[in-house]
Order: structure tokens, then C-alpha cells, then sequence
């Protein structure tokens, strides 16, 4: 059997050494399973030691290396805050957007409704999404975030106080790709906001949560009040592990 000859350009100058090794077994019925291998050399020659069944964390720390190297093509909006792996951070300005809510039966009366929805004013906000993990926080201002912007709790319902949205039944886009940030934020902003998903508080208003948003609908801010926000007491920075964010 002819062998088969393949090259590598690596994008410097520095010499790659073979170290470790992945193999696939497929099996009939559509099952998948990895082993990692590590690379030994023997009488000058590389041979594939024993195998350990290829974990999600071993997965991660083979595919870290590789995507530091991965080229993302074209410009990036200035929305894109922050790219590692498939972790993908981006921000929203604050402006007008259509919320829709769907509340309990006890708190129907008092919102005008079981199900309301209206453009209102909402606040900054900062997302993140990966292969395991959907969080959103809101920040103040106009301006793009920075490492050293504070966060603070995103003041919807379905999220809880350490930013992660509960999903339910929504749909949500396949990959953390740029051009999907649209999508994630509609599968956000688009959903419907049943209840309150913080222990502690999810802003300060009089009257609590559900007397904001049904003050919102009734349309008594021209902008959003960002003092009701609820410090998250971290940065950006400091969120995504960077050295030297306070």
C-alpha cells in the first residue's frame, strides 16, 4: 500500500515535535469513542503508547493549543468583546427593544395581564456563550466594555445572580460563531420572561421586580433607570480570569 505524504507550515519558525497521539473508533450502530496516546520515541522512531479514553477535559486541553492558532476571518464588530475557543463574549448598547412576559396567575392582576409585551428602554448588556454555558450581565453607560468595566446583574426574569440564563424550551443557535451573536440575542431578548430566578434581589425598586417591569410596560421611563441595577461586584476582567483586572 502506498503511503501517503502530507506537510506542515506552522505560521513561525519553531520546530513542532510529535507528542501525542488521538485515535476514533466508530462503531456500526453510529457510536464514537477517542482514545489520547502518548507519543514516545524508540530507536529513533515514534511509537503510540497506551491510551485513556478522551474525557471533555481532555478534549478541552487537546483543543486549546490548536484554537490559539485557529485565524477568525475577516473584521470583527466592535460588539465582540472577548474570543477563547468557543467561548464568545460580546456586548449590546443599551437602546429600545421588544420585551415579551408570561406571568403566574397570582401576580396577573396586579401586571395588567398574564401576557404583556412592549419596546422599552433597556439597559447594556454583556453576553457569553459556549459549548456549556449561556450568561448574560447588564453594565452602565454607552461605552464599549472594557476589562476594567464594572458588571452587574442582568435585571430580567429566567436569570439567575450569577448571570446564567435558564433556557426552558428556547431554541438557541447552533455554535458561537460571530455571525450568530443576532441570533443569540434573540433567543435572549425574544423569549418570554416568566419569573424572577435570584435569591437575593434582582434590582432595587419599590415594590420589587414585577412592579419595574410592569412600570416599564406602562411606559414611565424614557430611559433605563440604571440605578435599580444590582452590582455584581466584578469586573469584565476579572469575570474572564485576565491578569492585572481589578
Amino acid at each position: 500500500m502506498n503511503e501517503a505524504e502530507f506537510s506542515i507550515q506552522t505560521p513561525t519558525d519553531n520546530v513542532l515535535e510529535l507528542d501525542q497521539a488521538v485515535l476514533l473508533y466508530h462503531g456500526r450502530s453510529g457510536s464514537a469513542l477517542a482514545t489520547v496516546h502518548e507519543v514516545i520515541t524508540v530507536d529513533g522512531a515514534p511509537v503510540i503508547g497506551a491510551g485513556r479514553a478522551m474525557t471533555a477535559q481532555a478534549a478541552r486541553e487537546l483543543a486549546g493549543p490548536l484554537l490559539q492558532r485557529a485565524a477568525h476571518g475577516g473584521f470583527l464588530p466592535e460588539t465582540v468583546l472577548y474570543l477563547q475557543g468557543d467561548l464568545l463574549v460580546w456586548w449590546v448598547p443599551p437602546a429600545r427593544r421588544h420585551l415579551t412576559f408570561r406571568v403566574g396567575n397570582e401576580q396577573a392582576e396586579a401586571f395588567g395581564g398574564r401576557e404583556r409585551g412592549e419596546t422599552v428602554p433597556q439597559p447594556g448588556l454583556v453576553f457569553a456563550a459556549a459549548s456549556n454555558t449561556w450568561r448574560v450581565w447588564a453594565v452602565k453607560g454607552q461605552s464599549r466594555p472594557t476589562p476594567q468595566t464594572p458588571l452587574f446583574q442582568a435585571p430580567y426574569f429566567n436569570v439567575d445572580g450569577q448571570g446564567c440564563i435558564c433556557q426552558g424550551n428556547v431554541p438557541v443557535p447552533n455554535g458561537t460563531t460571530v455571525e450568530k451573536i443576532s441570533a443569540w440575542n434573540d433567543a435572549f431578548l425574544r423569549s418570554y420572561f416568566t419569573h424572577p430566578n435570584v435569591a437575593g434581589k434582582l434590582l432595587r425598586y419599590r415594590g420589587g421586580a414585577y412592579a419595574f417591569w410592569c412600570d416599564m410596560l406602562d411606559g414611565r421611563f424614557t430611559r433605563f433607570p440604571e440605578r435599580v441595577l444590582v452590582d455584581a461586584k466584578t469586573t469584565l476582567g476579572q469575570l474572564l480570569g485576565e491578569p492585572g483586572a481589578k
